[in-house]
C-alpha cells in the first residue's frame, strides 16, 4: 500500500495481458452531521439541513386545536393549527439548522370562542325571565353570546322604568300530576273558581295523562317541570344538551295532551343566565316564585303552610306549593284557609299566562 497526499492507495496486481496494473482507490470520507434537538430527544441530520427540510424529514405535524361555541360544541373551520418553533420561536423554513438547534412542536390549542354583550329595549310591558313575581315593567335583554357561533351564553331582563303590579296573586304546584293529590286540589280550585298553574314533571305527565287533561279543561295553566327533576348535581350544573332535552321532551309531551307549554320552572329553582338562555332557545319563559311555605318540608302542617303564606302574600306575589312528589296531605289541607285569606286582602287569584 502506498500513501500519498494523504490518500490511501491500494495496489492490486491484474494477469490481465501479462501487465501489471496499479489501481488507485480514494476513501471518502463520511458525511458531516450535526446534532439537534427534536421533541426532546438528540437527532444526527447532515450539515446543511434547513429547518424546512426536517420538518418534512420527520413528518412533524402539530396537533390541530378545536375552537368550542358557548355550548361546547365544536365550530367548523375556525381551528388552530399550531406552530413549529427552533429554538423558542418561529423561524424561516429556509434557515439551515446549527448544532444544539432545538425544535419544539406545540399543538393547537383548544379554546372557547370569545362573548360580546347586546343589549336590546323591550318596550312592551312583560315580566321578567326569570319571572319572581306578576309585576311587568319594560325591560333591557341583556344578551350574552359568541362571538363566532351567536349562540346565546347567557340572558338577564333588566327593568327600567316604571313597574306595574297587578292586585292577583298566582297559585303555583309543582312535582305533579299525582294520581292522590291533584284531583283533590283540582276539585278545591274549581269549586272556589280559582285559577292556578301547574309545574308538571314529564315522565309524570306521560303516566298520568288524564290528570293533565284534566288541569287543562278546569282552565289551569300548565307548565314544564322537566322530564324527571334531575336533583343532583343541581340543575343548573347540568350540561346545555341535557337541559335542552328535559324541557324540549316535557314541551313534547304536553303538546300531545294538548297544551303548548311556554311556562317552565327548573327544579329547585335552580338557573343562572346560561340557562335562562337555554329555556329561551327553547321558547319557553323560566318561572320563579317570591313565596315559598315550604309545604315539602318535613313537620309541615296546614296550619304553618298556611301561615307562611298569608304572612308573606302581597300584590303580584307567585306562591309555590306542591301537588306531587310526597305526602301532600298538608297542603291540601291548607289550601282552603289560603284561599280565603288571599280574597280577604282584597286581592284576586289567577294563573301564569
Amino acid at each position: 500500500m502506498l500513501v500519498a497526499a494523504g490518500l490511501s492507495v491500494l495496489v492490486a496486481v491484474s494477469a490481465i495481458g501479462g501487465r501489471y496494473t496499479l489501481i488507485s482507490r480514494r476513501r471518502v470520507p463520511p458525511p458531516v452531521t450535526i446534532s439537534v434537538r427534536v421533541r426532546g430527544a438528540t437527532l444526527q441530520v447532515p450539515q446543511g439541513t434547513t429547518f424546512g427540510g426536517l420538518i418534512r424529514l420527520e413528518g412533524l405535524r402539530p396537533k390541530t386545536g378545536r375552537l368550542f361555541d358557548v355550548d361546547g360544541n365544536v365550530i367548523a373551520g375556525h381551528s388552530n393549527s399550531g406552530t413549529i418553533l427552533l429554538d423558542g420561536r418561529p423561524s424561516s423554513l429556509n434557515v439551515q439548522l446549527a448544532p444544539g438547534d432545538r425544535i419544539r412542536v406545540v399543538g393547537g390549542a383548544d379554546r372557547t370562542e370569545a362573548t360580546i354583550t347586546v343589549r336590546k329595549h323591550e318596550r312592551s310591558w312583560a315580566p321578567g325571565d326569570p319571572q319572581f313575581s306578576l309585576s311587568v315593567a319594560h325591560h333591557d335583554e341583556v344578551i350574552t353570546e359568541g362571538a363566532v357561533s351567536g349562540e346565546a351564553a347567557g340572558i338577564r331582563f333588566v327593568p327600567t322604568g316604571r313597574v306595574k303590579t297587578p292586585r292577583t296573586v298566582a297559585l303555583t304546584f309543582d312535582d305533579g300530576p299525582s294520581p292522590t293529590y291533584t284531583p283533590q286540589i283540582l276539585r278545591m280550585l274549581r269549586r272556589d273558581h280559582v285559577p292556578a298553574t301547574f309545574f308538571v314533571i314529564g315522565e309524570l305527565a306521560e303516566r298520568y295523562p288524564d290528570l293533565v287533561r284534566a288541569e287543562i279543561r278546569s282552565g289551569m295553566s300548565v307548565g314544564n317541570h322537566s322530564w324527571d327533576h334531575p336533583e343532583s348535581p343541581p340543575f343548573v350544573d347540568l350540561a346545555p344538551a341535557r337541559v335542552r332535552s328535559e324541557i324540549s321532551r316535557t314541551n313534547a309531551e304536553l303538546a300531545r295532551l294538548g297544551d303548548r307549554a311556554h311556562l317552565f320552572r327548573p327544579p329547585g329553582g335552580s338557573f343562572d343566565p346560561s340557562l335562562v338562555a337555554v329555556a329561551q332557545a327553547e321558547s319557553v319563559r323560566v318561572v320563579l316564585w317570591d313565596v315559598d311555605p315550604r309545604d315539602w318540608a318535613p313537620g309541615a302542617t296546614a296550619r304553618k303552610i298556611a301561615r307562611a303564606v298569608l304572612e308573606n302574600i302581597k300584590p303580584g306575589a307567585v306562591v309555590e306549593l306542591h301537588d306531587g312528589g310526597g305526602d301532600r296531605s298538608a297542603t291540601v289541607a291548607a289550601l282552603p284557609k289560603i284561599i280565603r285569606g288571599i280574597r280577604r286582602m282584597g286581592l284576586r287569584l289567577g294563573a301564569i299566562r
